[in-house]
């Protein structure tokens, strides 16, 4: 929670830095702070502060894999939440895509698993896991809303302010203040890169993708990181694609297809 503090504690100056450029942004953040308070706290809790919290807590009960797999959860919830609160489609291809993209995410993380530890049923870490996607499908969908008022910075910028805010209490209960000042110059380059290109930059790009097409479309081609990945590190790495990984790289990229692709015509009850 330490690192998560100092990360949207260089974040979110340098964002509202960009906001407070032109006059008209800086009167929307700060009406947006006024009148919209409690919308924007939520966005905050839900993308910066109990995501975090959720996920880094959660990694005390389960494993790093179990947890990869559980986080991907999200696009189901956000699938659910646009359908309840945006009334985006929810069909049969879309649900389908995203049950099969799903499997191919499980069979890709543990294709080097050749046991399940006991700590997967611990329902503590499962839960806290799970609240993490769900913090993140909340944050998409919510802010989904938000962004038919607000710029995409200017959104990012007051639920970044009010997160890093309600991160402090998280970050001093752990004491490790002392140690982040004492850090290396490459932990604070980690940080730095933590901060810029994977909280600015990325939470802006994010939520204009959103603003422009359907959640769980845009969250569900999350699934297609793993596979970037696995390629990378075999040309990097000298890691091996087995048929698992194949397999399940098949499945995200027919399952990312069918969500794309899906009718706006909704299920018939």
């Amino acid at each position: 929670m330490t690192l998560a503090f100092a990360r949207f504690a260089i974040a979110t100056p340098i964002l509202i830095a960009i906001v407070s450029f032109a006059r008209p942004s800086r009167e929307a953040m700060r009406l947006a702070l006024t009148k919209e308070f409690w919308q924007f706290s939520a966005l905050g809790l839900s993308g910066v502060t109990l995501l975090y919290v959720f996920q880094f807590y959660s990694l005390r009960f389960i494993s790093a894999t179990e947890g990869s797999i559980i986080i991907n959860l999200h696009a189901v919830f956000a699938m659910l939440l646009s359908a309840a609160f945006l009334n985006e489609s929810l069909t049969a291809r879309k649900t389908f895509g995203v049950f099969v993209a799903f499997s191919g995410v499980i069979v890709i993380t543990i294709r080097d698993v050749t046991t399940t530890s006991s700590s997967f049923i611990e329902p503590v870490g499962v839960l806290l896991m799970a609240g993490a996607a769900l913090c993140w499908a909340a944050y998409s969908v919510f802010g989904k809303r938000v962004l038919r008022r607000y710029s995409d910075q200017v959104a990012t910028s007051c639920a970044f302010l009010l997160g890093t805010l309600f991160l402090i209490p998280f970050a001093l209960s752990e004491g490790r203040m002392n140690a982040l000042a004492n850090a290396s110059s490459l932990a604070w380059l980690s940080i730095a890169f933590l901060a810029i290109p994977s909280s600015v930059i990325a939470y802006i790009l994010w939520n204009r993708l959103i603003r422009e097409i359907d959640v769980t479309k845009v969250l569900v081609s999350l699934y297609v990181i793993p596979i970037p990945t696995a390629i990378l590190s075999y040309v990097f790495l000298g890691e091996t694609i087995t048929y698992p990984l194949v397999l399940g790289a098949a499945l995200v990229i027919i399952g990312v297809y069918l969500t794309e692709s899906s009718s706006s015509h909704s299920i018939k009850s």
